[in-house]
């Protein structure tokens, strides 16, 4: 990988760690619609203008079914599962579950071209010792932490899901393209639900973090993010979601106070020798 790839990939995980502390914060005076659609919203209120003064959503609207279907499984799905699941489960958790991104994109890989080897296996089986230890110490099926940690599984899930389909069945769309209309997409989504649950006014210093939610770590992280799948490849790009967890444990301690266990450690080593494996 090259050196600024390999630049661009700390950068993006350093702002992606900060998601997770960042919707720790707001998700204490808002509904998790309410902090999604204001995510997506934002964001594509910033990305719209952008997107049109360098003339690169034609490609886009030329793919309107294609580009839906990367805007569900990369934006509005993997979102509301995260936000939803992050009221149960810590900033810092929050990150090393969403770290098996790399691994669930090496098991699609391995669905799709029948080309993962094996120490790629070996990356996947580490990945999930790490969930199951994760889930033995500061996770529990059948409580509230239990369900939330699932729904950040399913959310890596879908975010690995859209990033392999996006290099397969797009690779012509332009990255800013590609995330302003994601961030359109699943704000017109998601409006409907968080009518019904309602958009209270939130404090200014959590207007604040919000905004920096959703202009910085949500809408610029995307550009980057395709950016780097169509520059280093879907697996190479997922690296950063393995990178995160590290700036969010790191964040949590810090500025949220979150306590850091033995095998809360353990867990996250593995699932980051796995990734390692995984995108090698």
């Amino acid at each position: 990988m090259a050196r600024r790839d390999a630049a661009l990939l700390i950068l993006l995980g350093a702002v992606w760690g900060s998601v997770y502390p960042l919707t720790t914060f707001v998700l204490r005076e808002l509904p998790p619609p309410a902090v999604v659609l204001a995510r997506t919203g934002l964001s594509a209120l910033v990305l719209l203008p952008l997107a049109a003064s360098r003339h690169v959503l034609r490609p886009a609207a030329a793919r309107p079914i294609a580009v839906s279907g990367a805007a569900l499984l990369q934006a509005a799905i993997p979102l509301v599962l995260l936000t939803t699941g992050q009221q149960h489960v810590s900033a810092a958790l929050a990150g090393i579950l969403l770290a098996t991104q790399p691994v669930w994109a090496a098991v699609l890989t391995w669905i799709f071209d029948r080309a993962v080897r094996g120490r790629e296996l070996a990356g996947v089986a580490a990945g999930l010792g790490g969930i199951v230890v994760l889930y033995s110490r500061d996770l529990h099926f059948g409580a509230a932490s239990g369900y939330g940690g699932l729904e950040l599984l399913a959310a890596a899930a879908c975010y690995a899901a859209g990033t392999v389909y996006i290099q397969r069945v797009i690779p012509a769309v332009p990255p800013l393209a590609t995330a302003t209309a994601a961030m359109a997409i699943s704000a017109v989504a998601l409006a409907p639900f968080a009518a019904v649950t309602g958009f209270p006014l939130p404090g200014p210093a959590t207007a604040l973090w919000l905004i920096v939610l959703a202009v910085v770590a949500t809408g610029g992280a995307l550009v980057l993010f395709y950016a780097l799948i169509h520059r280093a490849g879907a697996l190479r790009a997922s690296l950063a979601g393995y990178l995160a967890p590290a700036f969010a444990v790191g964040y949590g301690s810090a500025f949220l106070h979150e306590q850091i266990h033995p095998q809360t450690i353990a867990g996250l080593a593995l699932i980051l020798a796995g990734s390692y494996l995984a995108v090698r």
